[in-house]
């Protein structure tokens, strides 16, 4: 673009700032500033600030921060932006302007001669060189610390190997704690219901053994009187005999009937003492 143009400038960084978001989420500011620097559209002071401010943390933040310092710089600012863009960002240069970027060194440098051009682009080859002799550093840390990622991994794979034969045997082991468990809990259920029945058998045992009790004593109480019985018929028998000897030797008829009449009752007295023994 050129110097002389008659396009105001509020109008054209307009133009920059619909593509506002764009430009701040694509631009790496760190490529512009040494540029811009040669332009003297920036100074020391305002590079560091856009670069190593702490209030600036993000990438956006910074771009938005150099847009904002550039618009200050009226037009010397919009026209190193865009020779900026059109030689580090060319797609983007042609989304702002809808022009394709032409790659011709900038005007603003030219004006500062010869030596001021072989003194940028001397710059730019050192800031190339330091920037090739720090990817070649991290390149080789990198390198190291892939080695050092790969024998971790291999590490951990040979753990998780291990873990996984644990594994199995915990599962395994598991299992069987499972199997033994309802095993365990099977037993416990029989030998509650064992308990129960002897606590059953215990007290029917107890019951029967009182039962045998009452019936010895009932048995002995029995045998008890049916020797009692057994005396008081031996004394009727001997009574018997007696009366018997009587009734001979005193043959009288109302003694007989007697004596029969009262052997008819002996008689009787036995039999209910038999069937009460019975």
């Amino acid at each position: 673009m050129e110097n002389g143009t008659m396009e105001d400038m509020d109008v054209l960084w307009e133009k920059v700032e619909c593509k506002r978001y764009e430009l701040c989420r694509n631009i790496t500011p760190a490529k512009l500033t040494p540029y811009l620097r040669q332009c003297k559209v920036l100074d020391e002071q305002d590079e560091d600030e856009i670069l190593n401010s702490l209030l600036l943390q993000a990438k956006a933040n910074r771009t938005s921060r150099l847009l904002d310092i550039l618009r200050t710089k009226g037009e010397r600012g919009y026209v190193a932006f865009l020779e900026s863009l059109e030689f580090y960002y060319p797609e983007l240069y042609k989304s702002v302007t809808g022009k394709d970027p032409t790659r011709r060194f900038s005007t603003i440098v030219v004006e500062e001669g010869q030596e001021g051009l072989t003194q940028f682009l001397m710059n730019e080859v050192v800031k190339l060189q330091k920037n090739t002799k720090v990817k070649t550093l991290q390149n080789t840390e990198l390198s190291r610390k892939t080695r050092t990622l790969e024998d971790e991994f291999k590490k951990l794979r040979l753990a998780n190997q291990e873990l996984q034969a644990f594994q199995q045997r915990y599962n395994k082991l598991r299992e069987e704690r499972n199997t033994y468990s309802d095993e365990l809990l099977r037993v416990k259920d029989e030998n509650y219901k064992l308990a129960m029945r002897y606590a059953t058998l215990s007290e029917e045992k107890n019951m029967a053994v009182m039962r045998s009790r009452d019936l010895q004593l009932e048995i002995d109480q029995l045998k008890h009187k049916l020797n009692k019985v057994e005396e008081e018929c031996k004394m009727e028998r001997r009574q018997s005999l007696k009366l018997k000897n009587d009734i001979e030797n005193r043959p009288k008829r109302e003694q007989i009937f007697e004596l029969e009449r009262e052997n008819e009752m002996l008689k009787i007295k036995l039999q209910e003492l038999q069937s009460i023994i019975q």
